[in-house]
């Protein structure tokens, strides 16, 4: 059991990765276990992180649990309520829409933790230090 106290005055001679091996490309069978929200710079953000589920993908990462996120911008009202009409959180709501949660329903993002879904996982592009992200972009009803 992890004891925070203990661990901060822990010795080690263990080396630690300093690369991220991202799970591979692919579509996986996954469950949504984290949201959270954030600003990005003057924009509001959601991010969606699905868990993976799928053997393969937990033998080359080496995680029991491998995680993947996705990031949803939002587009928001002035008094911070989610905007609707043409062309306004369209991520979103093909999210809701896979997950069977965009019927007009009464609806709150909390919703969407524990759902199932078929995600379609890619890389991004090399960062300034060449490491490369796994991204769920695209989400399917399980």
């Amino acid at each position: 059991m992890f004891n925070p106290e203990d661990f901060m005055n822990t010795e080690t001679t263990v080396q630690n990765e300093t690369d991220y091996t991202p799970m591979p490309e692919g579509e996986y069978p996954a469950v949504i276990s984290k949201l959270d929200s954030r600003m990005a710079g003057s924009t509001p953000v959601l991010d969606v992180t699905w868990m993976i589920d799928d053997q393969a993908v937990r033998e080359q990462t080496g995680m029991d649990e491998p995680t993947c996120r996705q990031t949803i911008w939002l587009d928001v009202t002035e008094s911070g309520g989610l905007e609707a009409g043409a062309n306004k959180n369209v991520q979103l709501g093909k999210l809701r829409e896979a997950l069977g949660q965009n019927d007009g329903s009464p609806w709150s993002p909390q919703m969407l933790n524990g759902q199932p879904a078929r995600v379609i996982v890619k890389h991004s592009s090399p960062n300034e230090q060449g490491a490369v992200y796994a991204n769920v972009v695209q989400v399917a009803a399980a």
